[in-house]
């Protein structure tokens, strides 16, 4: 997990490589946006102008202000809930019967969870039921690694973030999440070769250092 530009992709994919290395049948699945049940709802949101797109920084970017309305904003939650419970299910689960398998899951419930924060405000959700509920979505032996990149880095390698309205309050939600029990930290602050080796180290692939 990780904000946009903190490496992610690339620490998914290293790890990814180091792992067929050794053998093992490797999927690496990008669970940000699973909308199937909330869509009515969004399209509902579209036409009573919650749901906006605005061009930032060069690049088309959506928001959502479902803020507005507290009742919209709790059923968004519900829906998103829905669809990332489907995806555990009818994605993940038939994956994890095979013990040579590893999924990488490039973002999911934690991501989704400042998502959904920065979209309603309710800045005490990753805290409360709901935001456990998300986290036991995950299967209990799964790793969770937070992607970590100074600002300056991120803006530079994502420079609409830095006209994002919303870009610090994602830095601050991840500072949050980043301090988790059981949630290990990956330091994007050198070259990429080394960002690599961390993750292929991490891993548990030392001999691919």
């Amino acid at each position: 997990m990780g904000i946009d530009g903190s490496g992610k992709s690339t620490a998914a994919n290293a790890l990814a490589e180091g792992l067929r290395q050794e053998g093992f049948r490797v999927d690496v699945l990008w669970l940000r946006f699973n909308n199937v049940l909330s869509k009515p709802l969004l399209a509902f949101c579209r036409l009573i102008g919650l749901t906006r797109r605005e061009i930032v920084g060069g690049v088309l970017m959506g928001f959502h202000d479902f803020y507005r309305s507290r009742i919209i904003s709790w059923l968004f939650v519900f829906l998103q809930y829905l669809d990332a419970l489907r995806v555990r299910w009818l994605t993940l689960q038939p994956k994890l019967s095979d013990p040579n398998r590893v999924v990488i899951l490039d973002r999911y419930v934690y991501d989704i969870l400042v998502d959904l924060i920065v979209d309603t405000h309710l800045y005490r959700l990753h805290a409360g039921p709901a935001g456990k509920a998300f986290a036991r979505l995950l299967p209990p032996w799964t790793r969770v690694v937070a992607c970590v990149r100074p600002t300056h880095e991120l803006v530079a390698a994502r420079p609409e973030s830095g006209q994002d309205p919303n870009f610090p309050l994602r830095l601050l939600l991840y500072e949050k999440i980043f301090s988790f029990e059981g949630v290990e930290t990956l330091c994007n602050d050198g070259s990429k070769d080394d960002f690599c080796r961390q993750i292929i180290k991490l891993g548990g692939l030392a001999k691919h250092d």
